[in-house]
């Protein structure tokens, strides 16, 4: 495909690679990046032919028609168009613990091609180094079709690693499309010119694949056998909460928890998200404090999580401690942020001070406003456990 002219694109196949473009965007949110590189990429080839941009038009009015029930309904549910989990995870990663220089370097660590998750940071620079050399050494044609994807993967990462300054191997499946796609275009490139060669390619290909399929699968036994006996490892105790909250607590009982999804399911009890992942008022509600005084407005009852939690609502509660309010911070601001910590590091700039998610004082401890039901030791920490909290009538209520 690489190697071949653009193809005369129809409005038929605009329209439909549109609704194709439409799906693959409600399949995840962030294959926008992708399908909006693929609109200028195809709005420059109609202006370059001297065309009216009528098959670029065709593709954006399509995708927009399919994702226009799905953006309506958040608007009209949620008072927004993306959903909370985005806005959440970018909230909670804007304290200083979340601000670092090689973020980006998941670009090739999280791609799961190739399992490089515990790679050494300088094998990832090089890596990218490397892909960036190939791409350049690629004929013009082919660098001008793979450019799209190329900048769809950089913009991946810049979004991930810089704005909501977190990254899982999900994230990035498409990514790993992109650097095989890469690979075999600059190999394709290499051999054009030594067709002797070519019949060496399929016994290559099987064998760097064997290769690949190995690897990946030691790193994922690994990676499994250190996630089972990793003192974090808490889904155990979670679920043996869950079934004692369905088979102890009232039916009608209202729980509050950060991790709410696994409570809800395992308890068949109503759990109310306190990190905004599935919970659209929280994040205001963090941002002025006022979290035990949400939890009693919603007649929370019971809080069940990890031990952090009481922590957690110690923080983001202004009648239990005295912090510093923290504000949503857009994506420029970050990037600003990144900008001036680079600049201070290279010595042009100020310090940059920024804030931490430690109360500088507590008032009332979350104990004494809470009692403990029952805990569930975690399987590899038995001193740490999973909680179930009773709120008592205190907590909450107006000072």
């Amino acid at each position: 495909m690489l190697t071949r002219p653009v193809p005369y694109i129809t409005l038929v196949r605009a329209a439909g690679l549109g609704g194709l473009a439409g799906l693959t965007i409600l399949a995840r949110l962030d294959n926008a990046l992708a399908v909006a590189y693929l609109g200028l990429w195809l709005v420059w080839h109609e202006l370059r032919a001297r065309r009216w941009p009528v098959r670029s038009v065709t593709f954006g009015g399509v995708a927009g028609l399919v994702l226009l029930p799905y953006f309506a309904r958040n608007w009209l549910v949620f008072d927004s168009l993306s959903p909370s989990s985005g806005r959440a995870l970018a909230y909670m990663h804007s304290y200083s613990d979340s601000f670092t220089y090689t973020s980006g370097l998941q670009l090739l660590a999280y791609p799961p091609a190739l399992d490089l998750t515990n790679a050494p940071q300088w094998v990832l620079a090089v890596g990218i180094v490397g892909l960036a050399g190939m791409y350049l050494s690629l004929p013009r044609a082919q660098r001008g079709m793979l450019t799209p994807l190329v900048l769809y993967s950089l913009t991946l990462a810049l979004y991930y690693g810089y704005v909501q300054q977190q990254g899982r191997p999900r994230y990035y499946v498409a990514v790993a499309f992109v650097i095989v796609l890469l690979g075999c275009a600059w190999l394709a490139a290499r051999l054009a010119t030594r067709p002797q060669a070519m019949r060496l390619v399929p016994v290559g290909a099987a064998a760097v694949v064997a290769v690949l399929i190995g690897y990946n699968s030691l790193m994922w036994v690994r990676t499994t056998v250190a996630t089972l006996n990793a003192p974090y490892q808490a889904q155990p105790a979670m679920f043996a909460a869950a079934r004692w909250m369905a088979a102890n607590l009232p039916e009608d009982a209202v729980i509050a928890a950060q991790n709410s999804g696994i409570f809800q399911y395992y308890s068949n009890r109503l759990v109310i998200n306190i990190d905004g992942k599935l919970n659209h008022e929280i994040v205001p509600i963090l941002e002025q404090r006022h979290l035990d005084r949400y939890l009693h407005a919603r007649g929370v009852e019971y809080v069940v999580d990890l031990p952090g939690v009481a922590g957690y609502i110690e923080f983001y509660s202004a009648n239990l401690s005295d912090a510093q309010a923290h504000r949503e911070i857009s994506a420029l601001e970050k990037l600003g942020i990144h900008a001036r910590r680079f600049a201070a590091r290279l010595g042009v700039g100020a310090p940059v001070v920024l804030p931490e998610r430690v109360p500088e004082r507590i008032l009332v401890p979350f104990s004494d406003v809470s009692q403990i039901v029952q805990a569930f030791p975690l399987p590899n920490d038995p001193d740490q456990a999973v909680t179930i909290y009773l709120l008592l009538p205190q907590f909450g209520a107006a000072p």
